[in-house]
């Protein structure tokens, strides 16, 4: 998805992550050094309980760490306050869950202007976004549908859609394909792609899947908390 490009979204310095078990300290990640360009496709992969989804929480902010520091388009998270991390989740990071995450009682469209009306976006300019990524996303017609009156391949094409609604700087997507069969998955995939590529977004993610890590311009494995670089062909 890039390359030439030097501008850095994501810096990783030193970072490590413990958790507390009982009287003792188990280390999920130790001493990380990471950085990822503008418009960069990561894939991050590894063993169940590898720290995959512990270093996505500390790249949003959603967790600290124990030591060391993350910085996003040069703000420093770790020196942020929580109403300050909120805030700037809010505004410049976009998330594709494995579960859609979708909020049940909001038909598509509302799911879709929620990031936006957080946003103060005008009514006006938030309505015509969201017009334009129901056309992108194939579920105009959709519209005023709940969640649960759609397939997990549309329900996916909507989260992806919602991550992409408010423009913004970083997306991060956990398992994005893991609660689909593999023909949807692969739609999903093309699309995610597709609308990725076209928005010239910056995407970090976490998966198991050969597909995903296949559209990566990197992909890096977690072993031992710890990040290797893999090196495959395109046709293994």
């Amino acid at each position: 998805m890039i390359l030439g490009s030097t501008e850095i979204v994501v810096e990783i310095k030193g970072v490590r992550r413990c958790f507390r078990e009982g009287d003792r300290a188990r280390k999920v990640l130790e001493n990380l050094d990471l950085q990822v360009a503008k418009g960069e496709c990561l894939a991050l992969i590894g063993r169940s309980g590898s720290g995959k989804s512990t270093l996505l929480n500390l790249i949003s902010g959603i967790d600290r760490p124990t030591a060391g520091e993350v910085h996003i388009n040069g703000v420093n998270l770790t020196a942020l306050s929580e109403t300050e991390l909120t805030l700037f989740r809010r505004r410049h990071i976009g998330f594709i869950y494995q579960f859609f995450n979708l909020i049940p009682t909001l038909n598509i469209e509302e799911n879709l202007l929620l990031p936006l009306e957080l946003n103060q976006y005008p009514v006006r300019e938030a309505g015509l976004r969201v017009a334009s990524l129901l056309e992108e996303i194939a579920l105009a017609d959709r519209c005023t549908a709940f969640p649960d009156q759609l397939s997990g391949g549309e329900q996916q094409r909507v989260a992806i859609a919602r991550a992409l609604a408010h423009d913004p700087l970083l997306v991060l997507a956990d398992e994005p394909t893991g609660n689909l069969d593999d023909n949807t998955g692969c739609s999903v995939l093309n699309l995610m792609q597709g609308l990725l590529l076209n928005a010239g977004k910056t995407l970090i993610v976490v998966t198991h899947s050969k597909q995903v890590s296949r559209f990566a311009d990197r992909v890096l494995t977690l072993v031992d908390g710890r990040l290797e670089q893999l090196v495959y062909t395109r046709d293994e």
